[in-house]
């Protein structure tokens, strides 16, 4: 590629910003190597009651240069190991990890004057000779590349590459055998944090697992140790900035409740009523037309044209705001599911080539300045001369937000820093929709001139200075950090009290008008000593006073002689089988009749062999037998004749279609009798087309059927004529 064709930055200086330092380049070779080293050492020592290990390196590091080398590792030592690269959950992530491998052996083939030859099969590349020149080290010296990948299916080569979706249906249908191979490399790991992936997954012996983001925020596993993984190697993103590996980010704010002007609803009480202004903001018509105002004078101006990444929730809203754009000059494009690619796609406003258009350099009259997609640009999207991420749309997910800032948090030449672009919405969990202020929390700082900024401290002053910078600042409303920071109303957490009628009724003997002066008094001391303690939750429709700190509430009632009704349990635990009605008939096959007897003679047993393991816990209002060995129930049962029904399986996500009648009429304007049909008709399609995009999900104690893709199954009833139902 000559000069020409290549993409610069213009937030700072080519041949000098987004480049490392020789001395820069070294440090970044010294901790690839270190995390390689320290992943195959721990594999070596790991016991079978460890948990695997965790790589968790920033976006950008070189996490597949890390991969590489392990794998390289792996082959060193045992010529003929077999190894499985988990590429995340995305097919174009298995092409790109059979490039990315593939690239680095011809590097490494280059530097040592070996030829390289380029498969034609994008799933495969072939060596050009597998010679062995030595019998204590076969590889050293070797002219030819390490290991081959290639798809499961293949026979004949080293790595197999799949997504995990893939591997739990080759599982399945016994067509994979997990002993088969010597290493499992598990990227973008924090996505087995199901009970199906975990345990597909705990099949393996050896697996090493990679992720910028090894916390989940949704699900019930969010830590690294839930989902069997335990971090042995980290270099978070502040870190990474600080050792120059990484560009700083700075970060302005677009204030949408400008365009409802004075009109903020507010409740009885006279504070922001938060629901009502969510519903105002998404259904204005000003809205988009607003913002794309804003963004015209952020990211084009003065002759510079900053490639831009916007993000939104709906492809209706990609396509508003690309249309929107494209009328004031920009060249726009969208990334959608090839589905709706297909359907959308224009010269105008590609669609179906839109990625590789926005990675041609200005000078391709094919380029694009700008992408728009919804939650389709987390995981796997290089382009590191992005230098602007607009949240057109909000966002609560912590794990979102770090992906796709991920994707800007990475060097280019000419590249001397990132610009976030907060659209700020107000909504009703949080004062702010998730924003660089709640992120990152204690790095981040504002400065003097408004801007917020994650970057080493002394690149403060020259950022400041740059001329390039003043534009974002012009363009930025201006908001205190604490008032970025300031969550609005949490639901009623686990260390709360929330001083209620029921809550106080069901933990302390007493009526109503016995424990409701009592309460008022310990609030009223509570109000005096700690008034930090006092706060207002949610608890489901309701604004409740709680106390934080539980048990300082609970003491108080005490010392004023109030009589506790049951000493403090927990709730249940993902560890715990609660043995109720519901629990039995979910887990196992069989009606009550049958199963309540066997689980009496059970957790008769239980109690006599192991009375440790028998508590009582609280399952939503109820005090329900529970044994803290969930395994050891189920095999008990199992061995008197139950059989289990299907494996546990997830709840219902955001980004699934719940394909149910109150889900239908919740979204598109019809009756049952006129949906129901069309949405059979749209999952048989999805069935013959994309099989993998069918799950079954819970949804309190039910089990449904969702498509994975909500965007997918709302855009195919659409095409069917049928209309959504209207944003109020």
């Amino acid at each position: 590629m000559n000069s020409a064709e290549r993409i610069y930055g213009r937030t700072g200086e080519i041949g000098k910003d987004g480049l490392l330092t020789p001395e820069q380049s070294e440090v970044l070779n010294r901790r690839q190597e270190k995390a390689a080293v320290a992943s195959i050492d721990y594999l070596d020592q790991m016991t079978d009651d460890q948990d695997y290990p965790l790589v968790a390196m920033a976006t950008g590091i070189g996490k597949g240069n890390i991969i590489h080398r392990v794998i390289e590792k792996q082959v060193r030592r045992k010529p003929d190991s077999k190894v499985l690269v988990i590429a995340g959950t995305k097919i174009t992530l298995v092409k790109q990890t059979h490039e990315a491998l593939a690239t680095y052996q011809q590097q490494k083939a280059i530097g040592n004057g070996f030829d390289y030859i380029f498969s034609e099969e994008d799933d495969e590349f072939i060596p050009e000779t597998t010679t062995l020149d030595s019998e204590d080290n076969p590889l050293e010296g070797e002219t030819s590349f390490l290991y081959k990948t290639g798809k499961i299916t293949d026979k004949d080569v080293n790595v197999h590459v799949a997504t995990i979706q893939t591997v739990q249906s080759e599982i399945q249908k016994d067509r994979l055998n997990p002993h088969d191979y010597d290493l499992v490399v598990v990227d973008e790991v924090h996505n087995v944090g199901t009970n199906k992936r975990k345990a597909v997954i705990q099949q393996f012996k050896k697996v090493v697992g990679f992720t910028a983001t090894p916390v989940r925020y949704s699900g019930r596993m969010k830590a690294p140790e839930q989902y069997g993984f335990t971090v042995i190697e980290s270099l978070p993103l502040p870190e990474a900035q600080e050792l120059r590996l990484l560009p700083p980010l700075v970060g302005i704010q677009i204030d949408t409740t400008s365009v409802l002007e004075d009109n903020i609803p507010t409740t009885q009480t006279g504070s922001i009523d938060y629901k009502k202004l969510e519903q105002l903001l998404k259904g204005n018509p000003n809205l988009r037309p607003y913002i794309a105002d804003r963004l015209v004078n952020i990211i084009s101006k003065d002759g510079r044209n900053y490639k831009t990444v916007i993000a939104v929730n709906f492809v209706w809203e990609a396509q508003e705001l690309a249309e929107l754009l494209k009328h004031k000059g920009i060249k726009v494009g969208i990334a959608v599911n090839q589905q709706a690619a297909k359907q959308l796609h224009s010269e105008e406003i590609p669609a179906i080539d839109s990625i590789e258009r926005y990675k041609l350099a200005d000078s391709d009259e094919k380029s694009l300045q700008v992408i728009i997609s919804p939650y389709v640009l987390g995981e796997g999207f290089d382009a590191p001369a992005t230098e602007v991420l607009v949240w057109a749309s909000p966002t609560d997910s912590d794990l979102r937000y770090t992906q796709y800032t991920g994707r800007l948090a990475r060097r280019s030449e000419g590249k001397r820093f990132g610009v976030i672009v907060d659209c700020l919405y107000q909504i009703n969990q949080y004062n702010w929709s998730y924003n660089m202020g709640m992120w990152m929390k204690g790095n981040v700082r504002v400065l003097d001139n408004g801007l917020l900024y994650l970057g080493p401290e002394t690149d403060i002053e020259d950022i400041k200075k740059l001329p390039q910078a003043q534009v974002f600042i012009r363009e930025s409303a201006k908001k205190p950090l604490d008032e970025l920071q300031a969550k609005g109303l949490l639901e009623v957490q686990e260390t709360d009290f929330a001083v209620t009628e029921s809550s106080l009724s069901y933990t302390f003997v007493g009526n109503r008008r016995k424990l409701s002066p009592i309460a008022q008094q310990v609030l009223e001391e509570v109000r005096r000593e700690n008034p930090e303690l006092l706060e207002k939750r949610r608890s489901g429709p309701q604004i409740v006073d709680v106390v934080t700190d539980k048990q300082r509430f609970i003491q108080g009632m005490i010392n004023r002689r109030a009589t506790l009704r049951l000493p403090e349990i927990q709730k249940v635990k993902e560890t715990d089988f609660a043995v109720t009605e519901s629990s039995l008939s979910y887990t196992f096959v069989g009606n009550r009749r049958k199963l309540s007897p066997i689980a009496q003679q059970v957790l008769e047993e239980v109690r006599r062999e192991n009375p440790e393991l028998v508590v009582k816990r609280k399952k939503g209002r109820f005090i329900v037998n529970a044994i803290t060995d969930r395994q050891r129930f189920i095999e008990e049962m199992i061995k008197k004749g139950v059989s289990l029904k299907s494996p546990e399986i997830e709840e219902v996500k955001e980004t699934d279609f719940a394909v149910t009648n109150s889900g239908l009429r919740s979204t598109f304007i019809g009756s049952e009798q006129k949906l129901s049909p069309i949405a059979q008709q749209v999952l048989e399609e999805v069935r013959r087309e994309n099989p993998e995009l069918l799950v079954e999900r819970t949804k309190v104690s039910n089990r449904i059927d969702v498509v994975t893709d909500r965007q997918r199954f709302i855009d195919e009833m659409i095409k069917r004529g049928v209309k959504l139902k209207p944003t109020k």
